[in-house]
């Protein structure tokens, strides 16, 4: 046989083998657990007045308060929610603007730490170890010998690992693939843009609008038994210090009008926080409008509504 003649059926041959082989592959990929990678974070125990540059008082950049408190780059989110400077920053530069001014103060710490958060675990940022953190999943903290700190999430015997999970598995690791049987027959029964979702407390299945639904706002509040993949959703109605009657479910996120006395809708809308409340020391401007009262309790707008009245100067 020729070069020429043979060539081509080698390499159809050899074409044919490497698609079973991929077909193959894939099909064991699938149905295995893709392990976390380490995520990085940048730590730091602050100690340091908050200064807002861009908006000027007396010839000075505003000093919003001061914070005394451990923080990461990943806790930003939060602490500008549930924080009271946090809060009263995200008032005046609005909630991206917030988390920027303390990127911003962190970045710019000299014993900033940057941290290596091991998979399965979640930041626990103190004074004495910016980069501590805690084990979820059944993991535990594991710390190697000699070391001060832990420095990973493993499974301690007698558990084993299970699709991503530590623990006690008598009867084996089943399959990470969910499974599908009996799903397209029961899908039928949805109308178009509902989802089947489980019953609390029972075996049962519901066709749901978690679009819209106050009570399944954003997915399931159980799963459905029939394997599907469970998307874990909030009940809108149950959200703390809301006002009877003051909440929606838009587009899958709850959307909060209105909450009780002394509290406020949050800048993202999705829960109730309390009007701060702080020291004339800790927020100047606030104070200054207040007539400098030792404690100065005001409604969020109101916080922003002073900023009118007073001799300031945005930049």
């Amino acid at each position: 046989m020729k070069v020429a003649t043979f060539l081509p059926l080698v390499l159809a041959a050899t074409s044919t083998v490497a698609t079973s082989l991929t077909r193959s592959y894939d099909v064991v990929r699938a149905r295995q657990v893709k392990v976390q990678r380490d995520l990085l974070d940048v730590c730091v125990g602050l100690d340091v007045d908050v200064e807002i540059g861009s908006i000027i008082r007396d010839g000075k950049p505003l000093i919003l308060g001061h914070v005394d408190i451990c923080l990461c780059l990943s806790l930003l989110p939060n602490f500008c929610l549930e924080n009271t400077i946090g809060q009263a920053a995200a008032l005046l530069l609005g909630q991206d603007g917030a988390v920027d001014l303390f990127q911003n103060l962190i970045n710019t710490q000299q014993n900033k730490q940057s941290c290596k958060l091991p998979a399965h675990g979640h930041s626990i940022c103190s004074f004495d170890w910016p980069c501590g953190f805690g084990c979820d999943d059944g993991y535990s903290p594991y710390t190697a010998p000699g070391a001060g700190h832990p420095s990973s999430c493993y499974c301690a015997p007698p558990h084993t690992e299970c699709n991503g999970k530590c623990g006690s598995y008598p009867h084996g690791c089943g399959s990470a693939v969910p499974a599908k049987r009996y799903t397209k027959r029961i899908e039928s029964k949805c109308a178009a843009g509902k989802t089947i979702c489980g019953v609390e407390g029972g075996k049962g299945w519901e066709c749901v609008d978690t679009f819209n639904d106050k009570e399944s706002c954003g997915g399931c509040m159980a799963p459905s038994p029939f394997g599907d993949k469970f998307v874990e959703g909030v009940n809108c109605k149950a959200i703390a210090h809301l006002a009877s009657g003051s909440v929606d479910c838009l587009s899958g996120s709850c959307v909060v009008h209105a909450c009780v006395d002394g509290f406020a809708p949050s800048p993202s809308r999705d829960s109730c926080i309390p009007v701060f409340q702080a020291k004339a020391r800790d927020i100047p401007l606030v104070g200054a409008v207040a007539g400098a009262a030792a404690n100065v309790v005001v409604k969020p707008l109101a916080a922003v509504d002073a900023l009118v009245g007073v001799d300031v100067a945005v930049l």
